[in-house]
């Protein structure tokens, strides 16, 4: 506070009025000068704009969650397992158990199965369908947890693709020809996924693809589009002197139920000689044989050993192209039983 010294003198000559008037100047100026110097003392710092990273510990920018999304792809979801849908014969009349994989423990069994890794380049690129993913074997795109197998597509940059996911295949472990297979599973959701169960002839070769497909035969258990959630459908590809006789026959069944993404499924084939039949849920909608093949004036391939194929690709050429903002998506296997 400022107060008046008292020692003051003013001159006489200086009238009341006049030395009021001056007073009252003089406290204005000390006034306006102490507001000036408050406000100079208070006015803040710059503030530092905290660097945003997938370790910060905060939900920010584009982030889906704490360092999830966004710049940081990788999020730890959890991953919904359906608590319904059908579940397959322990055994058939006249049928042996001969193979399975119940996915129990923590880990991939080894024994059973290999990976499919990379892009397919450079002899079958895309492999061979303009796929938009890279197979990994990594946890986040495939594990063993709960008695079921995991496959996840991710969306991220990996190797010049825009998503990661998962194959593998039984080649050189279990290579067989006729039984009935069931696979127990629930479909990814997301749109632009694409998964496959399914069967090549054991001579095929990623490193020369041409050279036993599909003359080799191909056989197509099931396959499901994540646009398409109540849809799915089995194949057999055939034909020689690719890629001018490529023939393929397609049965498609749509259920009533709930959608593939939201219960499990048991799709399976009955094979035979001169015979493959498919099934969900053990009702039969295709069936092919040698008369079908004969109809396209090629040759039946299908009384041949082959081995097994499991895989979640994303985009491609039968899928519509994927929305990213709907991944991580999930394949999830309860199991795989080969009975003959």
């Amino acid at each position: 506070m400022f107060s008046r010294d008292k020692s003051i003198v003013f001159n006489s000559d200086v009238s009341p009025q006049s030395r009021g008037n001056i007073l009252w100047i003089l406290s204005l100026f000390l006034t306006f000068t102490v507001v000036l110097g408050c406000a100079s003392c208070q006015k803040e710092e710059p503030s530092i704009e905290q660097e945003i990273t997938c370790s910060d510990g905060i939900k920010n920018g584009l982030e889906e969650g704490v360092d999830c999304g966004g710049n940081c792809p990788n999020c730890e979801t959890e991953i919904q397992v359906p608590g319904g849908g059908y579940v397959s014969a322990n055994a058939y009349p006249g049928y042996e158990l001969v193979w399975s994989d119940e996915f129990e423990g923590s880990n991939l069994v080894t024994d059973n199965w290999s990976f499919h890794l990379g892009d397919g380049c450079p002899n079958l690129c895309g492999w061979g369908n303009n796929e938009q993913q890279t197979y990994t074997g990594a946890p986040e795109n495939i594990k063993v947890d709960q008695g079921y197998l995991f496959i996840t597509a991710l969306e991220e940059n990996l190797n010049g693709k825009n998503y990661s996911s998962s194959r593998i295949h039984t080649d050189g472990k279990f290579e067989f020809r006729y039984g009935r297979i069931d696979i127990r599973a629930a479909m990814p959701s997301a749109t632009g996924t694409w998964v496959a169960l399914w069967l090549l002839n054991h001579e095929y070769q990623v490193q020369d693809p041409a050279k036993f497909w599909p003359s080799g035969g191909e056989i197509d258990i099931m396959e499901y589009l994540g646009e398409e959630e109540r849809k799915i459908f089995g194949t057999a590809h055939f034909g020689t002197d690719f890629p001018a006789n490529h023939r393929f026959v397609s049965g498609y069944h749509t259920t009533q139920q709930h959608p593939f993404d939201k219960a499990f499924y048991v799709f399976s084939i009955i094979w035979e000689k001169d015979r493959i039949q498919w099934l969900i849920n053990d009702e039969v909608y295709h069936e092919v044989t040698p008369s079908t093949t004969a109809q396209f004036g090629q040759p039946y391939p299908f009384n041949d050993h082959f081995y097994l194929i499991m895989n979640l690709s994303v985009g491609g050429n039968l899928p519509v192209a994927p929305i990213a903002s709907e991944f991580p998506s999930t394949l999830i296997i309860d199991y795989i039983r080969v009975f003959q």
